[in-house]
């Protein structure tokens, strides 16, 4: 049983606590203590661009702060981590984006040893942070060894959980035109490694921005054997799944609720929230409460970001594009999806008949309970 838990939460792009997001949602439902009294220590960090001006603009547009804040929890986890720890990383989109890239940074460098007193010196911090970003060494290279071996713990990272990373690089592909944007987070390692022992990602069905297109878990290329796939499950990793729920990216990730012209409350989020909560249970956090989503929060209608997205403009100048399922380890489709597939003519994710055409096997029947199908609906066969 781990000593200690140290949970860090990463809030997406201008998201704040009163964002009301998954990220906060969950941080509220997470105990101080679990039922034997072991301490949860939990931070919260907001998202990129929450600051006012310019900082707020280049935070959304380029991803500025996004470094920052990869940097404010690892400086976290080098003064705090103890022997014994279990370390919980959440994110949704660009906080996503920077809980892998931590993870991948702690591969790479591990954690950092304290001084007498308890501190990293922000020197060190930089020294770190500049070796990471040198992609011609990677972390099982002999420099890296050694750099860990002279100024480091190594550390497994216990639980990943994330809503919706989207853009390769933690930034959406509109800022692919400013070639400064994407060359300052092209070293990010987000892919999972030997040190990550669960990995669960939340994806959104229903997000048709090319531009928001989602970052799969796949397998790192030079890992896979003559008869294997990107998408095979990694060996050394003891649990890992990605799920697809309906909704766009804010109905997977929450914050829909905070948008003004009357909207009613959003339900979707509370099923990509809610089995994320089980799982990290499962994995051994401690919950004050646990979510259980309405019954019929899957009848929430999927936000038209699309359309919406820059006040319209977006859509005059980019087609709708939909996401492709099977690309990555250990895809599912939620439970809900089906039900509201086989009891609702009017929703047709366009992913998902995609993928029902290629026979991509994305199958979870853990709980349907064979509804009433609609005139035209194609049930999915188990796996």
């Amino acid at each position: 049983m781990a000593t200690r838990r140290l949970v860090l939460l990463f809030d997406g792009t201008w998201n704040k606590p009163e964002s009301n997001t998954n990220v906060e949602h969950l941080r509220r439902l997470i105990a101080t203590r679990d039922a034997a009294g072991v301490e949860q220590l939990v931070n919260y960090i907001p998202g990129v661009g929450v600051a006012s001006g310019w900082v707020h603009l280049l935070g959304g547009a380029f991803g500025y702060g996004l470094s920052g804040n990869v940097l404010r929890g690892y400086r976290r986890l080098c003064e705090t981590w103890q022997s014994g720890d279990d370390v919980y990383l959440f994110g949704f989109s660009r906080g996503a984006y920077t809980a892998r890239s931590l993870a991948g940074l702690i591969r790479k460098c591990g954690l950092l040893k304290t001084s007498a007193d308890g501190r990293i010196a922000k020197s060190a911090i930089s020294v770190a942070y500049d070796f990471y970003r040198d992609t011609t060494i990677q972390p099982d290279d002999p420099a890296a060894v050694d750099f860990r071996t002279h100024h480091s713990v190594e550390i497994d990272i216990h639980f990943i959980g994330v809503w919706d990373t989207v853009g390769s690089l933690g930034i959406p592909d509109t800022a692919s035109w400013f070639p400064y944007a994407r060359s300052r987070y092209q070293f990010h390692d987000t892919e999972l490694s030997k040190i990550v022992k669960y990995a669960y990602q939340a994806l959104a069905l229903d997000e048709h921005r090319a531009d928001f297109a989602p970052a799969v878990w796949t397998r790192n290329p030079y890992s896979v054997k003559p008869g294997e796939t990107l998408t095979t499950k990694k060996i050394e990793q003891i649990d890992i799944e990605q799920r697809w729920f309906i909704g766009a990216h804010a109905d997977v990730g929450g914050g829909n609720d905070r948008d003004g012209a009357g909207r009613k409350p959003d339900p979707l989020p509370e099923l990509p929230l809610a089995w994320l909560q089980q799982k990290a249970i499962a994995a051994g956090l401690a919950c004050d409460e646990i979510l259980v989503p309405e019954i019929d929060a899957n009848a929430g209608m999927p936000r038209n970001s699309y359309a919406e997205f820059m006040y319209g403009l977006y859509k005059e100048f980019k087609p709708p594009f939909d996401r492709t399922l099977g690309n990555g380890i250990n895809e599912k489709v939620d439970d809900s999806v089906w039900q509201r597939w086989m009891t609702d003519a009017s929703y047709r994710s366009p992913s998902l008949a995609q993928a029902l055409a290629r026979a991509v096997v994305l199958m979870s029947f853990e709980n349907v309970a064979a509804p009433t199908p609609v005139t035209g609906a194609r049930p999915p066969t188990p796996s």
